[in-house]
């Protein structure tokens, strides 16, 4: 049997693997242990197969505040960094560089010059990689690997952060292989150059690809076509009878068309407070041919430990205070993700997913905010609505919604098969086609589906741990 070590950095990369059943299929054909950041460790345990060990990742603090500094500027210049453009258009390159806010203006201008330089010439690209490579912590975790001899391990990005890049690093100073598993529809096209290359990465599909061999400089034969783990639920429920107990649970007349409704986490959470008005507001005026629910579902992000003092507690209160003027509404329902707080972390049950997808199924029509939620109503050919209004703020951006232009996202806009809701006054026309006519869209969304779901519909997760077996087992490569 195999032994696997897995890195998994960040609570959405842990909730993936465990939520999608790539680490119960892992654990029964292998060994595995799952090394995990100190505040995760304990909280995940309940949710995990019995046979998977646990560690604690003790990455942090092991630098120098100087090395940090480095590190995290080469980063950058490796975030700004796409190898290609002219071969294969990114959009996100040039989205990126527009809207890169470094603290002054002397790294502002020397990452830029140095990420369009490392962008054209392969030497250049070297050079940095070699750098930040050089820099990296190779023997953290020694005891541990010396331990448990992994024939793989296992990370769940191409080095997004000094602790992922180390992980990776520590596979290739021990000569021991590594693969990558892609879990976001973005991390091909967005996050720039990879800090170290993994020897293989699973994508979900053919585009995810491309971007690999053509931007992130992979060769064929290390990048693996696996499909979508995560919407195994999605087509498995295809065939499945409707739950008839959803709609009267929630309390949704038998004539009425439903709205669901998911807001968007913390970037978005000025749009959030402009947009949950809006849509609210149908609820309460009823503008349409035929009566609609509007089924509200809060983003997780807001019971997320951060939501307990400082600004996390301040946008989790906002966003409280305007739900509570409207929990007595008549066709509202306001839902929260299923969860369960052990003190540190709230935790996804197992039923919290499985809900999501429910609510997708027996909707009408799917309302979101630049999600992958517009792919997964498509899954269930449901008239997808993306609201691009309003602010959308993080560490790297400070910009309208509408402005928001990474290519994740233009790829599905080239579909034709999402609706996009630009101002307010949009809202109203574009729902009263989507209600009145659900089929109009129909061709473009089973070509979005074919796009970003093309193979293992149902059973991707298990196939990406056979892929992940298969490249632990093998002999070279």
């Amino acid at each position: 049997m195999p032994s696997y070590l897995i890195f998994c950095h960040r609570f959405f990369e842990l909730r993936y693997i465990v939520v999608s059943g790539i680490l119960e299929h892992l654990a029964e054909q292998g060994k595995v242990t799952l090394m995990l950041p100190a505040d995760l460790k304990d909280s995940f345990r309940p949710l995990m197969p019995g046979s998977v060990k646990l560690e604690t990742a003790s990455y942090k603090n092991k630098l120098s505040p100087f090395r940090n500094l480095i590190l995290n500027a080469l980063g950058d210049i490796l975030y700004l960094t796409f190898p290609n453009t002219h071969i294969l258009p990114n959009a996100t390159a040039a989205f990126h560089r527009e809207h890169y806010t470094p603290s002054s203006r002397m790294k502002y201008h020397l990452v830029l010059a140095l990420a369009r330089l490392a962008s054209k010439s392969r030497f250049v690209l070297n050079i940095c990689t070699g750098l930040y490579q050089s820099l990296l912590p190779k023997t953290i975790h020694q005891s541990l690997i010396n331990t448990i001899a992994p024939n793989l391990m296992i990370g769940c990005s191409f080095g997004l952060s000094i602790e992922d890049s180390a992980f990776l690093a520590e596979a290739k100073y021990n000569k021991i292989k590594s693969a990558v598993i892609v879990q976001s529809w973005d991390r091909t096209s967005n996050k720039g150059y990879p800090t170290i290359h993994p020897d293989h990465a699973l994508v979900w599909n053919e585009i995810m690809k491309k971007e690999c061999l053509v931007h992130l400089n992979f060769q064929n034969d290390q990048v693996h076509v696996t499909g979508s783990p995560l919407w195994d639920e999605h087509f498995t429920k295809l065939d499945k009878k409707m739950d008839l107990s959803w709609r009267k649970n929630l309390n949704i007349p038998d004539e009425a068309k439903v709205l669901f409704f998911s807001c968007g986490g913390f970037g978005s959470h000025p749009a959030n407070m402009r947009v949950i008005p809006e849509i609210f507001d149908l609820a309460k005026r009823q503008p349409f041919r035929d009566k609609i629910v509007v089924v509200f579902r809060m983003y997780p992000q807001y019971l997320s430990p951060v939501t307990q003092s400082g600004s996390g507690k301040e946008k989790k209160d906002e966003i409280e205070a305007l739900l509570a003027q409207y929990k007595d509404e008549e066709y509202i329902r306001i839902l929260y993700p299923q969860v369960e707080f052990d003190g540190k972390n709230f935790m996804p049950s197992a039923g919290d997913h499985a809900y999501m997808t429910e609510c997708l199924r027996q909707c009408d029509v799917s309302i979101s905010q630049v999600s992958s939620q517009m792919i997964e109503a498509c899954i269930f050919d449901k008239p997808a609505v993306n609201m691009e209004f309003g602010r959308r703020v993080t560490d790297k951006y400070d910009l309208e919604i509408a402005d928001y232009k990474t290519e994740h996202l233009l790829r599905l806009y080239r579909t034709g098969a999402i609706y996009r809701v630009q101002s307010p006054s949009e809202i109203e026309p574009i729902i009263t086609e989507a209600l009145e006519t659900p089929d109009l869209k129909r061709p473009e969304r089973i070509a979005l589906v074919d796009q970003e779901a093309p193979l293992n519909r149902g059973t991707a997760s298990k196939a990406t741990a056979d892929m992940l077996y298969s490249i632990a087992t093998r002999k070279n490569g």
